[in-house]
């Protein structure tokens, strides 16, 4: 049959015509003989990978390329179909298909028909991309938390944070945050992104005690397809690729394997991370911000945490002081939650003063985060208009009972209770007035005031 399509071939057309056609494919072609020497090439082979027919035909195809897929196949005489390959030194995606040519037996040419999938490949990295940061922030807006919130506090211990978060912010050094569970170190780290030069960039968190181990290194560093079995088709980019020109939070960095930590350290070393699967490492252009409950120095000392990676994270420390320690903070936090809370489930509730008295004996063990909680519960549970010693969560109802609240008590560095009450109302005031774009009427509403009462305040807090 092959002899009958020649002879009608030869009849009808020349080689010059059948050259022409060959010509015609969006597919590069390049054909080699038994010894690996180039005798053919398209046009399409030109064109994808920017080489003139002239400086390859007659040369043999190892001096040329020693690594190409060809070669493979001229030494098995096995074909090889729809294979990716990456062509290093011309930085091309292909996708070929090598086919042995044989006459009686014997291997006498190898062909190789590919495809250029360079925007394909990238189009599908950018998309991946766009997929992982979807998935991501889709999974961060469910967590309806208090570390998106505005950043509440005048106390000195906390301006001193938030002074040496602005400073460091304008630079990329590596900084390590560190204070009691529900401080608000998310807070900080977003404060410290937002005012960096990498603000339009991604800000990505990461909980590493959250994560079990055996996943932890995936999650940071991707993988390739095929990695591993169940690997997922395509593989999977990890946090840091996902934050590449940002900033990447790590939170509890002290909950950490000692091999997690060796590979961390050499991220920051290298400024590149091996990827599962990939042969070679993948150069990245990420801030590093770390946090932790746990004292690392000490962890240092006890030999669970690698000395090298505590000096190359603790370029720049800040600690976060507990709410106990932001005297006056506390008051001014209350009313912020009390407001977004009181919107939230359409409500008007007020604190009393003797839950507010209460609030600067407790000692907070749950910082921020359980006074948020605290005054959410307040605001479903109450039933009246006032928030009350009644409506404190069962936890904190029993510590209500042995503390001896008197009205000698006073909140220290905050002055008397009515300069706290005139502190916080202030604030109430302004919050309403953000939150309802500086509408006076709706304003008044959510505080639940009259007009009267709602512009004496005004003119009292100097509003007016």
């Amino acid at each position: 049959m092959d002899e009958e399509i020649l002879t009608f071939l030869s009849e009808s057309c020349d080689i010059w015509v059948l050259t022409q056609i060959i010509d015609k494919f969006h597919e590069g072609i390049i054909a080699v003989d038994a010894s690996g020497r180039i005798f053919y090439v398209n046009e399409a082979y030109s064109q994808i990978l920017g080489v003139a027919k002239h400086n390859v035909l007659g040369k043999q195809l190892q001096k040329i390329e020693p690594s190409a897929t060809v070669l493979e196949v001229l030494e098995k005489c096995e074909p090889i179909l729809g294979k990716a390959v990456y062509i290093k030194s011309l930085k091309r995606h292909v996708v070929v298909n090598i086919h042995p040519i044989k006459r009686d037996g014997s291997l006498v040419a190898v062909v190789s028909i590919f495809r250029d999938v360079t925007e394909t490949k990238k189009l599908s990295q950018a998309l991946d991309k766009a997929e992982g940061l979807a998935e991501y922030f889709r999974t961060q807006l469910e967590q309806d938390g208090w570390t998106k919130k505005m950043i509440i506090g005048k106390s000195q211990s906390f301006v001193r944070v938030l002074s040496q978060a602005m400073i460091v912010a304008k630079t990329d050094a590596t900084v390590l945050i560190g204070g009691e569970n529900g401080v608000g170190k998310e807070v900080i780290t977003k404060a410290i992104h937002e005012n960096s030069s990498r603000s339009e960039k991604q800000f990505i968190c990461v909980n590493c005690a959250a994560i079990p181990e055996t996943l932890l290194e995936s999650e940071l560093f991707g993988y390739e397809e095929g990695a591993f079995t169940n690997a997922k088709r395509g593989g999977k980019l990890g946090k840091f690729e996902l934050a590449e020109g940002g900033t990447i939070f790590l939170d509890e960095i002290g909950d950490m394997s000692p091999i997690m930590q060796s590979k961390l350290l050499r991220v920051l070393q290298e400024k590149e991370i091996e990827k599962i699967g990939r042969s070679k490492n993948i150069p990245i252009d990420v801030r590093v911000l770390a946090a932790t409950n746990r004292s690392l120095e000490a962890m240092v000392k006890q030999g669970t945490f690698r000395n090298d990676l505590y000096y190359r994270l603790n370029v720049v420390a800040i600690q976060i002081p507990p709410l106990r320690e932001r005297d006056g903070d506390i008051a001014l936090l209350a009313q912020h939650f009390l407001l977004q809370n009181n919107k939230k489930y359409n409500k008007k509730l007020t604190i009393s003063s003797e839950v507010l008295r209460f609030f600067y004996q407790y000692n907070w063990p749950g910082n921020v985060r359980e006074l948020q909680n605290c005054i959410e519960y307040a605001v479903i549970m109450c039933t009246e208009q006032e928030f009350l010693l009644d409506h404190l969560p069962p936890h904190m109802s029993e510590a209500a009972e042995k503390l001896v609240v008197t009205e000698t008590v006073k909140p220290i560095d905050v002055g008397s209770l009515r300069e706290m009450r005139h502190t916080t109302e202030k604030e109430l005031i302004k919050n309403a007035l953000v939150a309802c774009k500086n509408n006076k009427s709706e304003a008044m509403k959510m505080l639940g005031i009259s007009r009267r009462a709602f512009y004496i305040k005004l003119k009292e807090h100097g509003y007016m």
